[in-house]
């Protein structure tokens, strides 16, 4: 699931995070992306254990149940991945 999720947005998220830092800033920009995607991936494990521990609490359809209801999370989270920019705008990050 994470190589699924990363691998349709990893490009769109570094050209939008990094694709005007000036050479300057370049450390500190992909140290706040690397903490950031560190932190997104720790907050969706927890979420999908929690979604599947919650609805499997049961009998083996509940287990079929909560898959599914996994499964339906990340179809959705795979058709809103179109609605991410594609490219930064100009002047989107600010000159300090």
């Amino acid at each position: 699931m994470i190589g699924l999720g990363m691998g349709t947005c990893f490009g769109t998220v570094y050209d939008i995070t990094l694709g005007d830092v000036t050479p300057a800033e370049a450390g500190a920009g992909s140290g706040s992306l690397t903490a950031v995607q560190q932190l997104a991936n720790a907050l969706g494990a927890a979420a999908v254990t929690t979604v599947y521990l919650h609805t499997a609490a049961g009998p083996a359809p509940a287990m079929t149940r909560s898959l599914l209801t996994v499964a339906a999370i990340t179809l959705a989270c795979c058709c809103l991945v179109g609605l991410l920019p594609r490219h930064a705008r100009a002047g989107h990050h600010s000159d300090h």
